[in-house]
């Protein structure tokens, strides 16, 4: 099966979409905006958003902590506060993920090199089906040991590493937002 025929429970993971983050970043209207219109596919099938959002460097409801516009988290989504740039480390989120039977998640955000691809990898360790959302992520430069990457060059070096992550019986996938399928979520009577 492909990603527009399966139809698993999934879960949309928006990752440190904060003012404080993308300010930094590049192309962060484009991915905002890609974003926001995969948040209202999501809502539209009543598929559960998780919004993440760091603590560790930003204080709680300060203008840098806050979700970036248009970007609007809803009464009733799931909200995700670390001190780490995994999602799941000293969190809630895995716990969330599995009272909403969730199998596959949707990964997109800020922080390519960190947050998003430690959210990625460390959900797809756990035993998740993952979708990292290739046009859907941003980050600034970077510079280790002397070398810097621009932020296009460090988004397009996490696609590569993600489009050759592979794990047991699960389905690893990077799409662009346009590609990503939500299926309606089944009503429980």
């Amino acid at each position: 099966m492909d990603e527009r025929t399966e139809v698993p429970n999934k879960a949309l993971i928006v990752v440190d979409m904060q003012n404080g983050v993308i300010e930094h970043c590049v192309h962060p209207k484009k991915v905002t905006a890609r974003i926001q219109e995969m948040v209202s596919r999501a809502r539209d099938t009543g598929t559960p958003i998780f919004w993440v959002q760091d603590e560790q460097d930003f204080a709680r409801h300060s203008t840098p902590w806050r979700i970036a516009a248009p970007l609007e988290p809803r009464d009733g989504e799931h909200h995700i506060f670390k001190t780490y740039r995994d999602a799941f480390a000293g969190t809630g989120l895995h716990a969330a993920l599995n009272a909403q039977d969730v199998q596959h998640v949707v990964i997109c955000g800020a922080q390519s090199d960190y947050c998003v691809r430690t959210a990625a990898q460390r959900a797809a360790a756990m035993g998740f089906d993952v979708t990292l959302v290739r046009d859907a992520h941003t980050t600034g430069a970077a510079t280790f040991e002397g070398q810097t990457m621009t932020g296009d060059q460090v988004i397009a070096h996490t696609n590569a590493y993600f489009a050759g992550l592979e794990y047991p019986k699960q389905k690893i996938s990077l799409l662009r937002a346009e590609e990503v399928v939500f299926h309606p979520v089944p009503v429980n009577d």
